[in-house]
């Protein structure tokens, strides 16, 4: 499954917003400075529990996560995914940044959030990468995350356990219904880390990041019959590939890409990928 990274520049001027304005939170920057704030590091991840009775900030009329991070340490590789509960629920996230004086600077509605499958140790979950970049001169940059009355009114699909351990195995996945997940004011949110040098910069410019459609990459000029077999190294070299393909997408927790290469080796007649999947699989 594609993870989507969204890389903000926000200076004046920069990224005008496309969508209304109403879809913006408001947020009243005296207000919000008086917010308890969770201080994360580079290289830090926490969780967070949210639920119904966390209402403590005008303007956004669902419990918050707030966190506050360094601003002065270059770019910022952030990852937010909210979990899905006991298969029942699921708080959907919508995240606003703000700059050193709280001003909104971008926000990340619900629709931008991406869902993935248990794998791992990670549960069913919505998730979204983002890279933010601060401008000079701020020491700390603030992410609220929320939820919407508009995000209540839905639920999202969650593929049953079974499916997807069948699958895992290569077989064929029972015919049962999916599960809904409401969507609710409780919920648990992870936030994770990382820094890295970027040329790009955070400023006080207020986009609205939408959605965008995953477009799976298409073969061009593969032929479904070779007039010739594979000669022993390349096939060796081929199977070599897949293999290490497969080790690592499964180390990114990412099984849906692990199976489609599976997939396509074995379009190619080769086996050993399927058995390194299903190795990797029983170690988990």
């Amino acid at each position: 499954m594609k993870k989507w990274i969204s890389s903000t520049v926000l200076s004046f001027g920069l990224f005008c917003s496309a969508a209304s304005y109403a879809a913006q939170p408001h947020i009243n920057p005296q207000a919000v400075s008086k917010l308890t704030w969770q201080e994360i590091g580079l290289s830090q991840q926490q969780t967070t529990t949210l639920d119904a009775q966390q209402r403590n900030l005008s303007g956004i009329d669902s419990p918050i996560a707030a966190y506050r991070l360094p601003a002065n340490q270059g770019t910022l590789d952030i990852t937010i995914s909210s979990s899905v509960e006991d298969n029942d629920h699921i708080f959907v996230p919508n995240v606003a940044v703000l700059d050193a004086n709280f001003n909104l600077a971008a926000t990340y509605p619900a629709n931008t959030f991406q869902f993935h499958n248990e794998s791992g140790l990670q549960s069913n979950r919505l998730s979204k990468a983002l890279q933010l970049t601060p401008t000079p001169n701020q020491d700390y940059i603030y992410l609220l995350v929320y939820t919407t009355d508009e995000d209540l009114q839905g639920s999202t699909t969650v593929p049953h356990p079974a499916k997807l351990y069948a699958k895992a195995r290569g077989n064929q996945p029972p015919a049962i219904d999916d599960l809904q997940a409401k969507h609710s004011l409780n919920g648990k949110i992870h936030i994770e880390v990382d820094g890295k040098q970027s040329a790009q910069f955070i400023g006080l410019a207020m986009p609205e990041f939408k959605a965008k459609s995953a477009v799976e990459p298409q073969a061009v000029g593969r032929n479904t019959k070779t007039e010739k077999p594979l000669t022993k190294p390349v096939e060796q070299e081929t199977e070599q590939y897949f293999n290490n393909a497969i080790r690592n997408a499964m180390k990114n927790n990412d099984v849906n890409r692990a199976m489609n290469l599976v997939n396509e080796a074995e379009q190619l007649g080769l086996s050993s990928p399927r058995k390194t999947f299903i190795g990797l699989v029983s170690q988990k």
